[in-house]
């Protein structure tokens, strides 16, 4: 039987070529990579999520502001005489409160001032009475409500028709400013109690109705605050000190401040968030929890905080 002799070439070739050389060896397997850092916002101009977990708390809340500021008349009108005469009596004082039913003077016509005057002390009375049908007080009243700021008469001194005898302010504010910061937005309504700064036992009831954001200060504003209870002894002018009360909530949810995201005007609060269905694209969100993660804010180089929020 003859021996059946390869032809060297293709030994050659069935040892070199890879598809022929055996059975397909397994890829070595490469060592696992570590597990990617979350991801998370750069330092520069923001801050970055931390893992510490927090839980928003329900509680109450009061925001307060000290206020300070000067008493000024607001709508203020003059009271004039009504013909020409004298001024008998002057029955009211500087800042008395006053009503249109209160009588803040007394005159009399030439006329019946130079028969008062023709008369003695004892007789007066009789004079008064038998020239009353033709002669009579007038009485001096407000218009309005409001504080004396100004009297201009005095007792027994002769007046002409239009002279001015009183003015009277409609309203008394207080122009002023919050000494503390206000980090909540000031709005109209809200109350607060002011105390003359040289006498605490003055005390007033006022109410903002309006302000102004001081100008690289945004934690501060200039301050209107009208007096509600107006009385006797309100003083134009002097300093009045107090606390307006900005707003208070019961059982509330509350974070801290810093823990608050700003972002375009808008704020945010990183939460649990619970999900649902899942693609690989999508997922659905079904609630949050009270749960959430603290923001690391950077730190200025002086050490100090580098915006106010």
């Amino acid at each position: 039987m003859k021996k059946r002799i390869l032809d060297p070439a293709a030994i050659l070739l069935l040892l070199t070529a890879p598809a022929f050389a055996g059975p397909k060896a397994a890829p070595k397997a490469k060592p696992a990579a570590a597990p990617a850092a979350a991801a998370q916002p750069s330092r520069q101009g923001g801050p970055c999520i931390s893992p510490v977990q927090r839980n928003i708390r329900t509680g109450d809340i009061t925001v307060t502001a000290k206020v300070t500021g000067i008493t000024t008349a607001q709508e203020t009108y003059d009271i004039f005489a009504p013909f020409d005469g004298r001024i008998e009596e002057v029955q009211t004082e500087l800042f008395s409160f006053v009503t249109p039913k209160t009588i803040i003077a007394r005159m009399v016509s030439t006329e019946m001032a130079a028969l008062l005057d023709s008369s003695s002390s004892e007789n007066r009375k009789q004079t008064e009475a038998r020239w009353k049908d033709l002669y009579s007080y007038t009485e001096i009243k407000p218009e309005s409500q409001g504080i004396i700021t100004n009297i201009y008469a005095e007792p027994k001194t002769p007046v002409n028709k239009g002279d001015r005898l009183f003015t009277i302010a409609r309203k008394v504010v207080i122009i002023g400013k919050n000494t503390t910061p206000l980090y909540t937005r000031p709005a109209p309504g809200m109350t607060a109690e002011m105390q003359d700064a040289r006498d605490p036992d003055e005390a007033f009831k006022t109410s903002l109705t309006g302000f102004i954001r001081l100008k690289d200060s945004p934690l501060y504003n200039r301050l209107w605050l009208e007096v509600l209870d107006m009385k006797d002894g309100i003083k134009i002018g002097e300093q009045f000190d107090g606390t307006l009360l900005v707003g208070k909530s019961s059982d509330t949810m509350l974070v801290p401040r810093k823990h608050i995201i700003e972002s375009g005007g808008r704020r945010f609060l990183v939460t649990e968030i619970k999900t649902g269905l899942e693609t690989e694209d999508e997922t659905e969100i079904t609630g949050h929890s009270s749960i959430y993660l603290e923001p690391e804010y950077p730190e200025a180089k002086n050490g100090k905080d580098k915006t106010v929020r």
